[in-house]
């Protein structure tokens, strides 16, 4: 009996000791020299106690540990559309203005203003060059495009009209010219160059205007490049909204700018079907949901207050209404 309660001792400590998945094998070598009524009671023994460890480690525990695990991300709008607002300080967060190839949100003068850095895609130095002097109306339109000129003009350069070309390349504009890159659209040539660490802008905020509405395939293009780009915070921007991707692995604390934004908003998870997805902040708030095409999506949903957080199995595009100016 001594030499018995010395083994079961030694089991115990065993189980303490090793994980679950090693302790069968283990017996079954320790205790094959052993006799046949000692290995019936050790595999009682190893049964029982399998089952009490795994009863202390049920899965609402372990998904627990999983949501402690995961990183915040915070959002929030790196910029204002009060015409009020001069030159962004050094204490701003800074981010790229990037003009693509459609009409531009008559804020761009603001934005300008607040942007570090501003770089045409292409046939979007067109659109800075046409639109920009009906919106200063009370300046002379050959004094606003002189001012308003970009830093970078870059693409294929396939878009661009030569006339233009020619003026802002004799303001002393930086024009590259990747024609021989037909594997990637402008606006992911522009994103090439911001995250290229030789500029040290790659950790800069990003803020596209001229990238949402004309035609499907382009904005679809546009959206497909954020998630290309995960990490890098990229805001696609017109007068009537903005979006931004949420990517996978994070939990999103979105703090609202109320001057900007709302009051209507969505989470839409394009390309991948979400099986959970928990929100707080919105008026009619996902507890678990599931969301996919083809079923619910969450869209005409409305802010609830000046932080939403949001937390989900798949990559979702956060887009809020854009308050008139």
């Amino acid at each position: 009996m001594t030499c018995r309660a010395t083994q079961i001792s030694l089991w115990r400590k065993a189980i303490a000791a090793a994980p679950i998945r090693s302790l069968v094998t283990a017996s079954s070598r320790h205790y094959g020299l052993q006799t046949g009524h000692l290995k019936r009671n050790a595999a009682c023994s190893f049964s029982t106690a399998g089952s009490i460890i795994l009863q202390h480690r049920p899965e609402r525990e372990k998904e627990t540990r999983r949501e402690e695990m995961v990183d915040r991300m915070l959002h929030r709008t790196s910029f204002t559309l009060n015409s009020a607002v001069g030159v962004a300080s050094d204490l701003d967060e800074p981010f790229v203005l990037v003009v693509l190839n459609h009409d531009i949100p008559k804020f761009v003068p603001v934005l300008w203003n607040q942007a570090r850095l501003r770089i045409c895609a292409d046939g979007g130095a067109n659109r800075l060059y046409d639109e920009l002097p009906s919106m200063l109306t009370e300046e002379q339109p050959e004094e606003v495009r002189q001012r308003y000129r970009p830093d970078v003009i870059k693409g294929d350069l396939d878009s661009i009209r030569p006339t233009v070309r020619e003026f802002y390349k004799n303001l002393g504009v930086k024009i590259i010219d990747e024609s021989h890159d037909q594997d990637s659209t402008d606006f992911q040539k522009c994103i090439s160059y911001i995250r290229n660490p030789d500029y040290g802008c790659d950790h800069w905020k990003v803020v596209v205007v001229g990238a949402l509405g004309g035609r499907f395939d382009h904005v679809v293009a546009h959206i497909n490049v954020l998630y290309k780009h995960p990490k890098l915070r990229i805001t696609l921007l017109s007068d009537e909204s903005l979006l931004y991707l949420l990517p996978q692995g994070f939990s999103h604390e979105i703090q609202i700018n109320s001057a900007v934004e709302g009051p209507h908003c969505g989470l839409i998870p394009f390309g991948k079907a979400s099986e959970s997805t928990t929100t707080t902040g919105l008026r009619w708030n996902l507890n678990g949901s599931a969301m996919a095409f083809g079923s619910m999506i969450s869209t005409s949903n409305l802010l609830d207050g000046d932080v939403v957080t949001v937390a989900s199995d798949c990559p979702l595009i956060w887009t809020v209404a854009v308050r008139p100016v």
